[in-house]
């Protein structure tokens, strides 16, 4: 399965977003509002606009409290013209809302459907880079400005180097997801000119024609972790062109160095899937996602209780969306141990909040749980309640 911290940030994003779509929406059904009780600029009557004011104010007005309270003022003394566009406006925000919804969580689980994309074109950029540095190797006439290199040995001639090369599969995945570096070419020389020529390693590697299997093993991640991953111009280029590169890079490169070491194993080169159980690690996100929405009320009502001294609606739009995840999964995963919920969303506030937000979502966290252990309402089962003891 994927790594969970992964998931949960997904989702985090994917709620995250979704609220401020909301309040796209909200501001939509309003301008709708404003729309529906402006002056009829074409007609020959006589326009009351002190009164279109007051249908605009009341119906605005009701659609903003139909909103807070999830239902319409039923008031008998209400214009049936500002009823109707209260509940126009309604219909508007909750069938966009609903779209954005089922949008959000798709455009979540296609980005952890993908990562293996990031996975392969790493991958074929070593390859690339390796006969980069071949043409570079054979070249009579060398750039005087450029660094000097041994020709002993080079990139190209590394047999991890080389058995990736000749790996069928890995031709294969990247045809099959039209993954290419021939219009990257300028990219892949300003690398191995601007950074790999420049590197102490590999020019230390290049001095030598021979090599032990683990200064092979060692220069290919050396290059995959502190050329390609760490410096610019390969790091610039996926956090330009991968989307959320940064809590990727990691899956990622874990699959790639899993691959360069299978180069060297009893069993051989073999590509790494991105998880052994997407069903599950989908059931985990959509369960995360799709309770945290229904249950919405319930948290907000939890938090409220928790933080008297505080107005719920004054807590920064992240910290509230995790803490109501952390609730979420507290109550709908009996098999996941408190503390391990806890510390999960303490790293993510740290990370994505404030600074501050680390103690504080560890602070209501730790206070609710146990509120929620006294009322029963927090049960564990199996693996669960290793910290329950």
């Amino acid at each position: 399965m994927l790594n969970r911290r992964l998931l949960r940030i997904k989702v985090m994003q994917a709620l995250y977003a979704l609220r401020q779509a909301e309040q796209s929406n909200q501001q939509l059904a309003v301008d709708f509002i404003q729309e529906t009780f402006q002056p009829d600029l074409n007609s020959m009557k006589p326009q009351n606009l002190p009164q279109l004011e007051v249908f605009r104010n009341q119906a605005t007005q009701l659609f903003e409290e139909a909103l807070k309270n999830n239902q319409l003022i039923q008031e008998s003394d209400i214009p049936p013209q500002v009823r109707k566009a209260a509940v126009d406006a309604l219909t508007y925000y909750r069938n966009r809302t609903a779209k954005d919804q089922q949008q959000t969580f798709q455009r979540a689980t296609e980005e952890v459907r993908t990562l293996d994309d990031s996975y392969i074109r790493l991958l074929t950029l070593l390859t690339q880079l390796a006969h980069v540095a071949r043409i570079d190797r054979e070249r009579t006439h060398q750039d005087p400005d450029a660094p000097q290199l041994a020709t002993d040995s080079g990139l190209d001639q590394n047999r991890v180097i080389r058995a990736l090369s000749e790996f069928r599969p890995l031709e294969v995945e990247a045809q099959r997801r039209g993954i290419s570096w021939s219009d990257e070419l300028p990219l892949v020389r300003k690398i191995f000119n601007d950074v790999l020529k420049h590197d102490d390693a590999y020019q230390a590697y290049c001095e030598n024609y021979q090599h032990t299997d683990e200064e092979e093993q060692a220069l290919v991640q050396h290059i995959l972790r502190n050329v390609l991953l760490k410096q610019d111009p390969a790091r610039h280029y996926f956090e330009e062109n991968v989307l959320n590169w940064h809590e990727n890079s990691e899956v990622v490169r874990g699959m790639a160095i899993k691959t360069l070491k299978s180069a060297q194993s009893e069993e051989g080169l073999r590509l790494v899937p991105l998880t052994d159980d997407w069903e599950e690690d989908l059931l985990f996100m959509e369960t995360l996602y799709k309770k945290s929405l229904e249950n919405d009320a319930e948290y907000e009502r939890l938090l409220a209780d928790q933080l008297t001294n505080w107005d719920v609606e004054r807590v920064a739009l992240t910290d509230k969306i995790i803490l109501k995840l952390a609730l979420c999964e507290l109550l709908n995963f009996p098999n996941i141990p408190v503390k391990v919920t806890i510390n999960e969303y303490i790293d993510l506030a740290k990370t994505y909040s404030t600074p501050k937000s680390g103690k504080f979502v560890n602070g209501i966290l730790d206070s609710l749980s146990e509120k929620l252990k006294t009322s029963g309402q927090l049960r564990k089962s199996g693996r669960g309640l290793l910290d329950n003891r």
